[in-house]
């Protein structure tokens, strides 16, 4: 790296793969534009100083995607500029998009926002300041001219996704039973509006259709080029929400089956989608299981009515039901979105939303897991609490209060009792969570092994007695707190521990 330039150095968390970041790396190698990724943890800034000074780069741009990394990147442009990195700072995500004026006050050190899609905008950022040109007439770019912040005009979204480059990668994102992980988006955007999602929000501003996909054709054909030069045997589809009941991605979708077929890909990959638990239906999920699918994370959010319209779900319980009981038809492994604690939650919907979930747990497909719904910026909840004066937190961390605040006791026995379960990389949700995922590689790329151990009855069974032991104590929780007032639970607090 020592003595090569960039023009641009792009800087971001990558969990599994940055597609943005590396989408818009590719798209400026066509305009002959250098561009370098780096990976960024919190610990690494002593390396994201040296590879500044090694690439020398007239851009900067870090991707921000939630909210809460907001600290750990304003300590990070701090830290660079303190230590002498001079380049242009611009930063993009979803918070970003949505508070550009915000976050440019919060980083005093940042140059620009880009707002929503990046490709376009930051090729003319880069253009604009090789040349010296103002920054005026550049869409979808917020920036600093002064002490004034000045917030052009949207940018169109991209109407035609396929002609953009496939995203840069070098490697499979990681791999199991040596088989190549990869990421793969195959559309931008979500037809809904869930009251607490920042995916509209961070589309809404932007000119063009809510949402947009890449031909079934494009799609396969990264499929096939990261087969044939990664290895990669397994694809994760990043979408909002992969496909809808509606006949145009109906039609999309067998569409894509078809061309997973006429590559011989459907028996050589397997894949997982994120959808709606509405999108559900029998013999298309079939016809997808036939063709590779493994997984299939879907967003449930709630088992009672009342909070299913907090979070605007536009179904209901009943309709949970009926798609549960496909998946287990078809015995396919899913995950879960689950939010039973909301700024209207009452003792009555936590009491409901567990007695669910200890239906949807016993059959094994799905291991039990629930969080606290955050009302990110921008979203419908957030400015419903806004105008009812209960937002608290800070920009990073916002947060809210409950009506009944013995559910505040509640939340913060539950987090004591349960996070590390649930969310920790090495708690038993995780590990379980890859188990099942290794099991249903083992009942495609090795069936013999599969049949003879008894894989999945084994995995199964562990998954059903830690959704019992969890929500039985959950629901102890409940009924303790349900049955006392809030002086009284603190006075019993060592009990209910």
């Amino acid at each position: 790296m020592a003595n090569e330039r960039c023009d641009i150095l792009l800087i971001g968390y990558e969990e599994g793969e940055n597609l943005g970041l590396r989408s818009i790396k590719s798209f400026l190698g066509q305009y002959d534009l250098k561009a370098h990724f780096e990976s960024y943890t919190p610990a690494q800034k002593d390396k994201m100083l040296n590879v500044c000074v090694a690439l020398h780069p007239k851009i900067v741009g870090f991707s921000l995607i939630f909210q809460r990394f907001l600290p750990d990147f304003a300590a990070l442009i701090a830290f660079l500029r303190k230590n002498g990195i001079s380049s242009h700072f611009t930063m993009g995500g979803h918070f970003p998009s949505v508070e550009s004026r915000l976050v440019m006050e919060y980083i005093p050190d940042l140059d620009s926002v880009v707002r929503c899609e990046g490709e376009y905008t930051v090729l003319e950022l880069i253009q604009h300041l090789k040349s010296g040109m103002p920054f005026d007439d550049i869409p979808g770019l917020t920036f600093r001219s002064g002490s004034d912040i000045i917030v052009n005009t949207p940018r169109r979204l991209i109407d035609n996704l396929d002609e953009l480059p496939f995203p840069a990668r070098d490697k499979c994102s990681f791999k199991i039973m040596n088989l190549g992980v990869s990421t793969i988006l195959s559309s931008r955007g979500c037809f809904y509006d869930c009251s607490f999602c920042s995916i509209r929000q961070f589309y809404k501003e932007a000119y063009g259709p809510r949402r947009r996909a890449r031909s079934p054709g494009n799609v396969v054909d990264e499929m096939e080029m990261l087969y044939n030069t990664l290895g990669t045997r397994i694809f994760i589809f990043e979408d909002d929400d992969f496909y809808a009941r509606n006949r145009v991605q109906r039609k999309w979708v067998v569409e894509f089956l078809n061309e997973l077929k006429k590559r011989k890909l459907e028996r050589e990959v397997g894949w997982r989608i994120s959808c709606r638990i509405d999108d559900i239906e029998e013999d298309m999920l079939m016809k997808m299981v036939s063709s590779g699918l493994l997984c299939v994370y879907i967003g449930i959010e709630s088992g009672n009515n009342n909070s299913l319209r907090v979070y605007n779900k536009k179904y209901n319980k009943e309709t949970i039901l009926k798609s549960l009981t496909i998946l287990e038809k078809l015995h396919i492994y899913y995950e879960f979105g689950f939010m039973i604690l909301n700024p209207y939650c009452t003792m009555e919907t936590i009491r409901e939303d567990t007695d669910f979930l200890k239906v949807l747990g016993r059959s094994g497909l799905a291991l039990t897991q629930f969080t606290k719904m955050v009302p990110y910026a921008g979203t419908p909840v957030e400015k419903m609490l806004k105008t009812e004066g209960r937002l608290t937190g800070s920009p990073e961390s916002p947060d809210y209060g409950y009506p009944d605040p013995r559910i505040a006791l509640l939340e913060h026995f539950l987090h004591e009792a349960f996070s590390y379960r649930n969310f920790n990389p090495e708690g038993l949700v995780e590990k379980l969570r890859y188990m099942k995922f290794y099991v249903s590689l083992l009942g495609k790329y090795h069936p013999d092994i599969f049949a003879r151990d008894k894989s999945a009855e084994k995995i199964e069974k562990l998954i059903m007695e830690a959704n019992h032991d969890f929500l039985e104590k959950t629901s102890m929780a409940v009924r303790f707190v349900n049955e006392r007032d809030e002086n009284e639970i603190i006075r019993l607090w060592p009990v209910l521990n």
